[in-house]
Parts: structure tokens; C-alpha cells; sequence
């Protein structure tokens, strides 16, 4: 293989590579954001356990 084919042949695979993150079927990100509001799933409860647990382990690393 000659240097130009070389050459030719690194381009196209480059521009395979740049062109596989322009996806349209992408899903769309909020472009406006409200400062403090959290559009996310909402978290879930944690259990009596499950607090003392984490208490526990505050406890033991010694945060507070």
C-alpha cells in the first residue's frame, strides 16, 4: 500500500469516527435549566434500617 493510500484510507476511518457521535436519534437534553429545580426521578425513602445503617457507618468513620 502505497503512503497516499495509507493516508486515505486513516482519513475515512478519522472521519467514521467523528461522524458515529453526531447520532440524530440521540436523546435530547434540556437545553433551559431552572437553577435549583430537579427534574430527575425522585429518590425513594430509605427504611428505619437503612438509616441506622448509614448512621452507624458515620459513626464509625468518624464524620459528623
Amino acid at each position: 500500500m502505497t503512503m497516499v493510500k495509507a493516508r486515505i484510507v486513516l482519513l475515512a476511518f478519522g472521519a467514521s469516527l467523528l461522524l458515529a457521535g453526531c447520532q440524530e436519534d440521540a436523546t435530547p437534553r434540556p437545553i433551559h435549566l431552572d437553577k435549583g429545580v430537579y427534574r430527575g426521578a425522585a429518590d425513594t425513602p430509605r427504611t428505619a434500617d437503612e438509616v441506622r445503617a448509614l448512621q452507624q457507618r458515620a459513626a464509625y468513620q468518624g464524620v459528623r
